[in-house]
């Protein structure tokens, strides 16, 4: 079972009031960007505010991320790896070598500042045509990559193939589908949703949030690619989580196949729908991702009491 990473915000770690307020929000994790919005007379502050942001942004139970710049690899990660730290998402990931050497500097500084060896993953993101045709040497480039999926709506890969953005056919679904070949191949965790059309480029939008991320687990995905407004956090988590109408569903297809294996048969139609060995095994993952999920939430909802309490005792 993956970890339960179903949403999360990209936020400005030069913006006080949004690192001030990210652990209110629900995410299961929080991504401190260096690298699109931050000017570029902004880049050594922001690099100089990550370490105090980590611990900041995780107190209600998000796991932190930094998305580092493509072109400042090793003044970025110097700047970033400390504890408490559980991913570098590197933008614009184009080859192999890359990411090796995105994983010798964070091994040397795991290693230089107490941190446990291979804690902090590596995102590869794949943005470019470039990234996408060497996508298998990418995805298998370090065991920091565990999670692994291209685009599936970015302004980079957009302006890099020389497309629009926001149209209603789904100009990625190549590079989308190949990313997700690849994960599946190599035991990865695959992160990527179904096309939902977005002609407005709207990033706040509550229904669609959870429309997209309902379509991705009724297709047996997991993980969330997050979103830069806290208005999509809720459609996120909820599309993402089993509903009380899917487990009770899911009982009743273990129900019935418990009663087929008592049997000479190896599947039956019951009420019109097919119950097999393969149903079965999908009813068991709603059940474990469910429990996994309220386990999430639960622990989300005691790392903010704790917060509260300690910001009113101060």
């Amino acid at each position: 079972m993956s970890k339960v990473r179903r949403s999360g915000l990209t936020m400005p770690v030069v913006t006080a009031r949004f690192i001030d307020k990210a652990w209110m929000r629900g995410c299961d994790f929080i991504t401190l960007d260096l690298e699109d919005s931050v000017p570029r007379h902004l880049k050594a502050h922001a690099r100089s505010l990550v370490r105090e942001a980590i611990p900041n942004v995780s107190k209600g139970g998000a796991e932190a991320f930094v998305r580092i710049n493509h072109d400042t690899v090793e003044e970025d990660l110097e700047a970033v790896v400390w504890p408490g730290l559980r991913r570098i998402k590197y933008p614009k990931a184009e080859t192999a070598a890359e990411i090796r050497r995105l994983d010798e500097i964070v091994t040397r500084l795991e290693r230089d500042r107490g941190m446990e060896a291979g804690s902090v993953e590596i995102d590869a993101s794949i943005e470019t045509a470039l990234g996408v045709t060497n996508v298998g040497e990418i995805a298998s480039a370090s065991p920091r990559v565990r999670e692994f999926g291209a685009t599936t709506g970015g302004y980079d890969l957009s302006r890099d193939l020389g497309v629009e953005m926001f149209v209603g056919f789904d100009q990625f679904v190549y590079p989308r589908g190949e990313a997700e070949l690849v994960a599946r191949a190599l035991g990865l965790e695959v992160r990527t949703a179904p096309f939902v059309a977005n002609r407005s480029g709207s990033v706040s939008d509550p229904d669609r949030a959870y429309t997209q991320a309902r379509a991705a687990r009724l297709c047996g995905l997991h993980l969330g690619g997050g979103g830069l407004n806290p208005a999509v956090v809720d459609g996120h988590n909820r599309g993402l989580t089993p509903t009380p109408e899917d487990v009770r569903d899911a009982q009743w297809v273990l129900e019935q196949y418990a009663g087929i294996g008592q049997s000479s048969d190896t599947w039956r139609e019951i009420g019109g729908r097919i119950v097999d060995r393969y149903e079965a095994a999908r009813a068991r993952d709603t059940l474990d991702w469910a429990a996994a999920c309220a386990a999430r939430d639960r622990e989300k909802a005691e790392a903010v009491a704790r917060a509260k309490a300690a910001a009113g005792n101060t």
